[in-house]
């Protein structure tokens, strides 16, 4: 069987990830391009069931890990109009254990990085590369005066790709008014494995659980509010949104705050060149998307590498597909997400009547709340 060479720009969760699934194909080398990531303590992934069976696949992972929340709950908190309004979602109505696994960015970067480290089928260079260049025949990489040759380049190099750049791939970025702010909190009752949502005028805030006493925060609002906030006025905040279900809260001293924006390219391939992760798609951190989504990416162009192990990687008929494959799942979520951060955020006559409409067919319908917790469209910190 000819043997292929892959390129993986970007050593992110998304890049390492995609390293070690391509690997398990005997006929495919991958070349892991990129400095390994350093994650603050506090910042976590919500990962969907069908994502943590992916992952199961490639590193030592497991439903019981202490360091892994499992998430049964989810409530919803709507404090929008003046009647609040509790949605309870419970992953027993799907006759499951749990819908999602919550696990913190540097433990699962931790123990992907171990992998590459073991793995033979994997060559990570930390080499800076000067530039990337694509023909009909093969990709050649610049770095530090040295060149590689590739069947293959996947840009896995974020929302600033810079592969996505060189390859001239147009994107729509659209620049939301809000910020995002992250931190965790320690409180003195136990979550009970829920995360909580609480929905008011123009934010959004969400607490999943890391440890016993301890849940992550995602916290959305406008720039000015955020930047107004001190510990202080934070910790006040959260006692006031989430004290009635997780006890006396304490908030970290540190926290990270970043614009909230989506991207999507208008394609996700180029000549022996295609997109993954953040490179292809970035949406605000609701509906357990973000992580999952991309994973989603590396599942196909593994199925179609698998499934045609005598073409090469690189040629129009595998990109083409992959873009083929990929496009309207990603369109879809791009714009369910956008719908639902709009709706949430943007507080007008219209939105009022949508989001009461959804929230009655949430609160009388089990299918759809189903449909939900299994697609991960329900709001949930990724």
């Amino acid at each position: 069987m000819k043997q292929y060479k892959i390129a993986i720009v970007g050593s992110g969760i998304i890049g390492m990830t995609c390293a070690l699934y391509l690997a398990k194909l005997s006929n495919i080398q991958i070349t892991l391009y990129g400095k390994f990531p350093k994650h603050s303590e506090y910042k976590t992934t919500a990962i969907l069931k069908t994502s943590f069976n992916l992952l199961k696949q490639i590193i030592d992972i497991h439903e019981d890990d202490k360091t892994i929340q499992k998430l049964k709950k989810f409530k919803i908190i709507d404090q929008i109009s003046n009647r609040k309004k509790i949605l309870d979602f419970d992953s027993s109505e799907l006759d499951i254990d749990t819908f999602a696994y919550n696990i913190k960015d540097s433990l699962l970067s931790d123990k992907l990085i171990n992998q590459i480290k073991k793995s033979k089928n994997i060559i990570h260079t930390n080499e800076v590369i000067r530039s990337i260049n694509t023909n009909l025949q093969e990709v050649i990489i610049d770095y530090e005066g040295k060149k590689n040759y590739h069947d293959l380049v996947i840009a896995a190099d974020g929302r600033n790709s810079i592969v996505r750049k060189q390859n001239q791939l147009s994107v729509e970025r659209l620049k939301y008014e809000e910020n995002i702010l992250i931190t965790q909190i320690t409180h003195s009752k136990h979550h009970d494995n829920t995360s909580y949502e609480i929905h008011r005028n123009g934010s959004l805030l969400t607490s999943v659980p890391i440890e016993d006493n301890i849940s992550a925060i995602v916290y959305i609002d406008k720039p000015e509010i955020i930047s107004k906030k001190s510990v202080k006025i934070l910790n006040d905040y959260f006692n006031e949104s989430l004290g009635s279900y997780l006890g006396h809260i304490e908030t970290d001293e540190n926290h990270d705050v970043f614009p909230s924006e989506t991207i999507r390219v208008n394609k996700l391939f180029a000549n022996r060149c295609i997109l993954i992760g953040e490179s292809a798609h970035v949406i605000p951190p609701i509906g357990a998307q973000g992580l999952n989504l991309g994973l989603r990416d590396i599942e196909a162009i593994y199925n179609l590498l698998d499934e045609n192990k005598n073409i090469n990687p690189g040629s129009k008929i595998i990109t083409s597909k992959y873009n083929h494959l990929r496009w309207s799942d990603i369109y879809k979520r791009y714009k369910s997400v956008n719908f639902l951060y709009q709706s949430m955020m943007n507080y007008n006559f219209k939105n009022f009547i949508i989001r009461n409409l959804g929230i009655i067919s949430l609160q009388k319908s089990k299918t759809i709340r189903n449909i939900l917790l299994q697609e991960g469209m329900v709001l949930k910190k990724n």
